[in-house]
């Protein structure tokens, strides 16, 4: 059955502007897109009438760990959002419900605790030490375990994984129950593996959930580059396939060994679940200080500190090469401004030995702590710079502390990045933060600020977006991010994904954005959300 449906704002990815017009569907395909102007009644079917509400291409998130996700949408982990003490934090694992025999959270960041201060089982035991309880911090870097979950997983110093980065930190009493990095996922799948019975579940009710903020399409990427379980579970796409409302890509860790992934490659091409290509991981985090920089952090934990990378940094190259000479896009975390500088000259490498075809696209992801001296080496062919903008509001105010006053200044610089490489896409990062949607993010690239009108002084406001750049961002963007060249815009030939606004956005003044809301998501030609 063909649909029609008029607006007098549909957005144009290529203008950045909305024009008045129609849209023709027939079955999960746009069959044509006509000017008002232009318009015969040529074509007959069901008829939709939105006036003046705005119709733009399905969202899609380019960065997100949909497990994890999907688990605390379901309530099976508890979000600890918010600027407070360890005690404060750890007085939370009372609220807690225990589900599987655990209590889990997620949303601390040591940061806030101060420098180089990271907390103990000591400040959950006083809570809770009949039970076990893992709180995840809010970048998803590190775990912090009671002294009961220590025994329940017989985690002792001399049963500690080997050649993993990350530590597992220690003080007179030995361990503290706070581990970092891959040593940290490593135990945080241990934890995590009995709730795949259910995941299904959890994925098709967190899949409306993306929905209803108008995502038809995502990357789901690997939570570790190193750990046994890095939370890429395509078989769980595929039993639920049938039923699925979000498109996905998914990415698991890029090894050297590549014969699962070649597996992988050749089972999942289809139109709903597709093998994207594969994930690495340079650097860490700030808060830890294991984001790799090329100066020392402003309050080094030791001499010389400026992080450093989580695996040698030849074999990190060799793993880039490895993946483009197999076709493979790669996406690298790099958060430092050091991590960020080497993997683009790995890519320049790459791409003059093993260039991806058409339409194929290494990312980087994340790129907060960036040397502007390095922004000419994103202008590569292939290359597409994966950024969150919620990320640029969280722990905002410690950032001087974490890498001082002049790199802070200099940090999430969207505008120069989309200057530099006209290919930006944007993502969520979730559950890094907690029901971000899309029209969030369109308004923080924007306005470089919280919509509660916080910082009061937006950060670092030269590297503002306009919202149409920040809607491309999110859309075509997005879906060069995941090599997708058949979703993205609103034109003849694409997929039916669409996404129906309340309001125009490039129209609203800043006090308007929180009453915009999503009223209808298609997805192939179906209305998934109404």
């Amino acid at each position: 059955m063909r649909k029609i449906i008029h607006s007098n704002a549909i957005f144009d990815v290529h203008t950045e502007t909305v024009f008045n017009g129609y849209i023709v569907i027939m079955n999960d395909v746009i069959e044509a897109v006509v000017n008002q102007k232009d318009w015969t009644d040529d074509f007959s079917g069901e008829f939709f009438e939105f006036g003046d509400n705005m119709i733009v291409p399905g969202f899609i998130d380019a960065h997100i760990h949909f497990y994890l996700s999907a688990l605390l949408h379901s309530g099976k982990i508890k979000s600890v959002t918010g600027q407070q003490s360890e005690v404060e934090v750890a007085n939370q694992v009372s609220t807690i419900a225990k589900v599987n025999g655990w209590k889990i959270g997620i949303g601390w960041f040591s940061s806030d605790f101060g420098q180089n201060i990271y907390p103990t089982h000591h400040s959950i035991d006083k809570v809770c030490n009949d039970t076990p309880v893992m709180l995840i911090s809010g970048d998803a870097h590190s775990v912090w375990f009671n002294q009961c979950a220590l025994d329940s997983l017989a985690i002792t110093t001399q049963a500690l994984p080997t050649n993993l980065s990350g530590e597992a930190l220690q003080d007179q009493d030995g361990l503290t129950g706070c581990f970092t990095e891959a040593i940290a996922i490593h135990y945080l799948a241990k934890v995590l593996q009995p709730f795949k019975e259910s995941a299904a579940k959890d994925y098709l009710t967190y899949m409306k959930r993306l929905n209803q903020m108008g995502i038809t399409s995502i990357a789901d990427v690997a939570l570790s580059g190193e750990s046994w379980d890095e939370f890429i579970y395509p078989e769980i796409y595929e039993a639920i396939q049938d039923e699925a409302t979000v498109r996905v890509s998914f990415y698991p860790a890029m090894r050297q060994e590549t014969t699962h992934l070649t597996q992988l490659a050749l089972q999942y091409q289809d139109d709903w679940v597709q093998f994207g290509g594969v994930k690495q991981f340079f650097d860490g985090v700030t808060s830890t200080h294991t984001a790799y920089l090329k100066q020392e952090y402003t309050t080094p934990y030791f001499k010389n500190d400026v992080g450093g990378p989580l695996l040698p940094i030849e074999k990190m190259r060799a793993l880039i090469l490895q993946a483009n000479k197999m076709g493979w896009p790669i996406r690298i975390h790099t958060i430092g401004d050091q991590a960020i500088h080497s993997a683009l000259c790995f890519y320049q490498e790459s791409a003059k030995m093993y260039p991806l075809k058409s339409g194929v696209y290494n990312t980087l992801e994340h790129l907060e702590v960036m040397d502007p001296n390095d922004l000419p080496l994103t202008d590569q062919e292939h290359l597409v710079i994966s950024v969150q903008p919620s990320h640029l509001l969280v722990g905002y105010e410690t950032l001087d502390e974490e890498v001082g006053p002049d790199r802070a200044s200099k940090m999430f610089p969207f505008h120069s990045l989309l200057r530099a490489n006209d290919r930006l896409a944007f993502g969520t990062d979730s559950p890094v933060v907690v029901d971000v949607t899309p029209i969030d993010t369109i308004y923080y690239a924007s306005s470089r600020r919280g919509k509660n009108g916080l910082p009061e002084q937006p950060l670092m406001p030269h590297e503002k977006l306009t919202v149409g750049q920040a809607i491309v961002a999110h859309t075509l963007g997005a879906a060069k991010a995941i090599s997708r060249e058949d979703i993205g815009e609103i034109s003849s030939g694409k997929k039916a994904d669409l996404c129906v606004l309340s309001k125009n956005l490039l129209a609203l003044q800043d006090n308007e954005w929180s009453d915009c809301s999503v009223l209808r998501t298609m997805i192939s030609g179906n209305w998934v959300w109404m």
